[in-house]
């Protein structure tokens, strides 16, 4: 029978290399079982949760609304057509940079002409008129309505005094009862003709007296300021670039004095319709929409940020310069949620900034609605419940445990929880979360 040491001998690698070789491979094996059995005990559990704390100190606290918007001009000057007409020639084109008194657009002055023509014709006959009035106890129609008295007044005396004849050769019996009846119904006619003919006279007199009076002197006014717009705008035809700036595209098809078509040479305007608008240099603004549940949120004054894609290595300041007072007209009914505009207007730009930011690009708003440089803020997830009874968990430093205590909450955003009362400088906060899932072994 082979001693111990004999047996253990067959097992051993003669040679070198195959030494070595059982060596790496028993290492292998130790190091396999040590990684499957410490793997499990150092990841915590699911569904454990980690301690966190922080001391609390008083610190800047801002609450923002971040909306998307339009750069857009926030100080401009709009053109308006001065008449109806249609273009003539245009001289701009929209995005340039124009100067103040460049011309911009010309309109077409045929309408305008004919308009003045009328007007014209229509002074003459209210300036006739009134010339009538002016004169009218001496008038033609007065003088005919004293002609036609003076006419009736002669004719009834000379039938007068034909009754008279005819009633004493009647007394005499030489003319019979018939004819003396006929100049009497004569002399009723030639009465009635009388007073007609009064009547007329002082129906022609009223005429040109009191409200037919007032009302030439009125028409002959109204032609005069008619005629005189139309000759003044004559001047207005070559529509000039009221400041420097950029001009601006006007809505098409939106609100009052909309263009309903792109301007072009032979396009028909009408007064008051906005041609463009000028966007003074240093002026510009940003426009955006809010939701109905953001509006009351937002004042005018409240400072603005603006950044855009096109411009992102910039950040313009600004403030709210105005809300609107109802819904758009464009607000989508089908969400049933109804939508403000709102603008707010840039501080002045450098030149080298104003070169980059053109009107329309997108941006994106950052409003600031409510700021506390010295506030208490503790992490949203220390909060527990809600205003009134709003609790944190405090830790007391002399026996390091911890109480819950109520507190006042004020804004709370994504990164804190401002604190009014119930907290000071210097108290520990503690609260808990989740602890992250341990790896998954492959």
């Amino acid at each position: 029978m082979e001693d111990r040491p004999q047996r253990l001998n067959r097992f051993i690698p003669k040679t070198r290399r195959g030494r070595i070789a059982a060596t790496l491979a028993l290492l292998c094996g130790l190091l396999a079982i040590w990684w499957l059995w410490s793997g499990d005990d150092s990841a915590p559990s699911a569904g454990a949760l980690i301690e966190k704390s922080q001391v609390v100190k008083r610190e800047p606290f801002a609450s923002t609304l971040n909306v998307m918007g339009t750069i857009a001009p926030g100080n401009g000057i709009d053109i308006t057509a001065p008449f109806d007409g249609t273009i003539k020639s245009i001289r701009f084109a929209y995005g340039d940079l124009v100067n103040q008194g460049q011309a911009l657009a010309e309109l077409d002055l045929s309408e305008l002409e004919q308009s003045r023509n009328e007007a014209e014709s229509a002074y003459l006959k209210a300036a006739q008129a009134s010339n009538d009035m002016t004169s009218w106890t001496s008038g033609p129609e007065m003088s005919r309505a004293r002609r036609a008295v003076a006419t009736a007044m002669f004719e009834l005396k000379d039938t007068e005094n034909k009754l008279r004849e005819t009633k004493a050769l009647l007394d005499r019996g030489l003319v019979p009862r018939s004819e003396y009846d006929g100049m009497v119904q004569q002399e009723r006619s030639r009465k009635t003709s009388l007073e007609t003919a009064q009547e007329d006279l002082e129906a022609t007199s009223r005429r040109g007296q009191g409200p037919n009076r007032r009302m030439a002197e009125l028409e002959l006014k109204n032609a005069q300021l008619r005629l005189g717009k139309l000759a003044g705008q004559f001047g207005s035809a070559i529509l000039h670039a009221p400041d420097d700036g950029i001009v601006v595209r006007p809505p098409v098809g939106q609100g009052e004095g909309a263009a309903s078509d792109p301007l072009h040479v032979g396009s028909r305007v009408s007064k008051g319709q906005l041609i463009g608008t000028i966007a003074r240099a240093g002026g510009l603004g940003v426009s955006f929409r809010l939701d109905e549940a953001d509006i009351n949120r937002i004042k005018t004054g409240m400072p603005v940020t603006v950044t855009g894609p096109g411009f992102n290595d910039l950040s313009l300041a600004g403030q709210i310069s105005s809300v609107a007072g109802e819904a758009g007209k464009d607000s989508a009914a089908g969400t049933g949620k109804a939508s403000f505009t709102a603008t707010a207007r840039l501080d002045a730009l450098t030149p080298e900034q104003a070169r980059r930011v053109k009107i329309g690009m997108t941006a994106m708003v950052i409003v600031i609605a409510y700021s506390n440089p010295n506030a208490i803020v503790v992490p949203p997830e220390a909060v527990q419940g809600a205003a009134p009874a709003a609790t944190v968990m405090v830790r007391d430093r002399k026996t390091g445990k911890t109480a819950p205590r109520t507190v006042g909450l004020g804004l709370v955003s994504p990164t804190g929880a401002e604190i009014l009362s119930g907290l000071k400088p210097g108290e520990e906060v503690v609260w808990s979360v989740a602890a992250p899932p341990a790896p998954v072994t492959p």
